[in-house]
């Protein structure tokens, strides 16, 4: 699973602080491993499901658009602000990878294959399952 999860998120390395590094890995292995998604359905579910069928942009694409836009607007505030407001960009990018990490949670797969909301997610949205998770790890 963790060469998975590497494949999966190449960002990791950006981590610096090693064990946030490994906790953020561990988040993510331990919500595929209780998911009912296969780590290749990452790149063919849509990110959300409150766009409707027509929506072309996957949940991996979204999610490492969201790593990347993260790190950049981290990077910019440490050079416009310095020590006055410092971004731990540890701690900014191992958020943005873990956001929507309860998606694998929330998310089910229709007879058709299409990502629907399964019954743990209407019980349990992704924010709450996603902080749980790594709450474990």
């Amino acid at each position: 699973m963790e060469k998975i999860v590497e494949k999966l998120w190449p960002e990791l390395n950006w981590i610096g602080n090693e064990l946030l590094r490994e906790k953020t890995a561990k988040t993510w292995e331990l919500a595929l491993m209780k998911s009912v998604l296969k780590p290749e359905d990452l790149y063919s579910i849509p990110f959300t499901l409150l766009c409707g069928p027509d929506l072309k942009v996957s949940f991996m694409a979204h999610k490492r658009c969201v790593v990347h836009a993260a790190k950049q607007c981290g990077e910019k505030m440490n050079e416009f602000f310095e020590s006055d407001l410092p971004v731990n960009m540890d701690v900014l990018i191992s958020g943005a990878i873990l956001a929507d990490v309860g998606k694998l949670l929330e998310y089910e797969l229709d007879d058709e294959g299409k990502a629907v909301q399964g019954k743990y997610g209407k019980y349990l949205r992704h924010p709450f399952s996603g902080v749980s998770l790594a709450e474990e790890c």
